[in-house]
């Protein structure tokens, strides 16, 4: 399990669709959650202080978790599946509860507990994202400063990325079938 930042929702595309971006505190990569647009708006709205005038279904969660039980363990997404990320919302005392990610986001938010992301997760989904590409497309600065040489590696896993490189050419793609290097040598 890793901890990972909340660096905001942000409209994506010409549509607009709602991403909230999660940023990986080992690594600097980012994970992109795709939100439903009532969800991702009130993420949004919350994340900029807004708040509902009558509970909202993460607000009565919110209290039910306060007043009934111990408390929570831990809101984590642990599962990645055709794009679709599911999470769990573990209470103190072991008992767990199945959440859609737009959930999860709200109620850590709403709750002030921590996000965490399954290892195997982060490194499905998971993307390294320039601060320039961050400026350029989300409005928004990102910090990579202290982070590794992501231009080493771009799955962030530079055995794997070797692995495949040597599984490609064995199967005879050399590198001016990507458009790269010079035609005339392969």
């Amino acid at each position: 399990m890793e901890a990972v930042s909340l660096l905001g929702v942000f409209p994506v595309g010409p549509e607009d669709f709602l991403c909230a971006l999660l940023q990986r505190s080992t690594n600097g990569r980012c994970i992109p959650v795709w939100l439903p647009p009532m969800e991702g708006s009130e993420l949004a709205a919350r994340l900029d202080g807004w708040a509902p005038n009558r509970p909202r279904p993460t607000d009565a969660l919110a209290q039910l978790i306060g007043g009934v039980t111990a408390g929570v363990e831990a809101i984590e997404l642990s599962s990645y599946l055709n794009g679709t990320f599911m999470a769990t919302l573990t209470l103190v005392g072991g008992t767990e509860i199945d959440l859609r990610a737009s959930d999860a986001l709200l109620l850590a938010s709403e709750i002030d507990v921590e996000l965490t992301v399954d290892d195997a997760v982060a490194a499905q989904a998971s993307v390294f994202i320039s601060e320039e590409d961050a400026m350029r497309y989300l409005e928004t600065e990102i910090d990579t400063g202290n982070m590794p040489d992501q231009s080493a590696s771009a799955s962030g896993d530079a055995q794997a990325d070797a692995d495949f490189e040597a599984l490609m050419r064995s199967l005879g793609v050399q590198d001016s079938d990507l458009g790269e290097g010079d035609p005339e040598e392969g």
